[in-house]
């Protein structure tokens, strides 16, 4: 996400976080259709709309204007072989414009912020966090088969390590 290409050439932003915007003006000098959750486009709007003066960019420059578009719940891309669905992620008091994706054919999820895997063997957490129990509803909630997790801070797991966070097996 994070300015990651699509399957369709858009970019994906997670959320509207400082360290998740890096390089979407760039994106969108590129001609590039940012992708961003309904509730981002606005802020992504004005802010961009300001000039950019001091260390003008390829943006400010050619003075283009982006091109971005709201994901309200759920969009699909694909490229015919490969599908991703972009998904607002529900119910996080980390950022109300969160996204996240799913690869149904590999069943990986992406996500960033709301799960940070520990380190291999590491004992879960003596209480859950919260971040990290609704994410796992909420894939409850939308019926993704995900069996492994790619979040953009830490390393790749399988579901079983988010499970085991929040104090369920696999038979829960």
């Amino acid at each position: 996400m994070d300015c990651a290409k699509g399957p369709e050439g858009d970019e994906l932003n997670s959320h509207h976080h400082f360290d998740h915007l890096g390089g979407l003006r760039a994106c969108a000098a590129e001609g590039a259709t940012i992708l961003t959750q309904a509730a981002a486009k606005t802020y992504y709007e004005k802010i961009w709309a300001q000039p950019h003066t001091i260390f003008p960019d390829r943006m400010a420059k050619e003075r283009k204007k982006a091109v971005i578009e709201a994901v309200t719940e759920k969009r699909v891309l694909t490229d015919g072989s490969r599908t991703l669905e972009v998904y607002k992620l529900a119910g996080t008091n980390h950022a109300d414009t969160m996204l996240i994706g799913y690869l149904p054919k590999e069943k990986i999820l992406i996500e960033a912020d709301v799960y940070t895997p520990g380190a291999p063997d590491a004992p879960p957490p003596a209480q859950p966090l919260a971040e990290n129990v609704n994410l796992y509803d909420q894939l409850q909630r939308l019926k993704l088969d995900v069996q492994q997790i790619t979040p953009l801070h830490g390393r790749s797991v399988s579901i079983e390590d988010l499970r085991k966070a929040i104090g369920k097996s696999s038979a829960n």
